[in-house]
């Protein structure tokens, strides 16, 4: 299996995040702490198969949710580019966004980015800037 681990790269965010904002699994019914921030694995494809079917590589793809009250756009921006800059410090290159989307509730702000990088056979996570 390829390098990826989907629980220690949340746990990782998760306290990265901590001091900007709540990070968990977004339920519209819970009442959430605002700012908050969804991290979802939207995809994690396997690559670079050998003979013998063994997965060479991984590419996960995440997507950050940032929900403000209030319809507060520039926080939801500023929460934005800091996971941003954490996903891009760890490699991921980011393939959307952030970008403001409309929200079922209007009065709930909500930007969304995604990210994706490639990880070997091997590699580990590990912050490379």
């Amino acid at each position: 299996m390829a390098g990826f681990d989907w629980n220690t790269f949340y746990s990782l965010f998760q306290a990265k995040m901590k001091s900007v904002c709540t990070v968990g699994r977004y339920t519209i019914t819970k009442s959430s702490t605002y700012p908050y921030c969804d991290i979802a694995l939207s995809d994690n494809s396997g690559g670079n198969y050998d003979l013998e079917n063994n997965e060479g590589s991984q590419n996960p793809m995440l997507t950050v949710t940032v929900y403000c009250n209030n319809y507060d756009d520039t926080t939801c921006y500023d929460v934005s580019m800091k996971a941003k800059e954490l996903m891009l410090s760890y490699g991921f290159q980011c393939m959307s966004g952030p970008i403001k989307i409309d929200n079922t509730d209007p009065a709930v702000a909500r930007w969304v980015a995604r990210y994706r990088r490639v990880f070997g056979s091997g590699d580990k996570l590990r912050k490379l800037n």
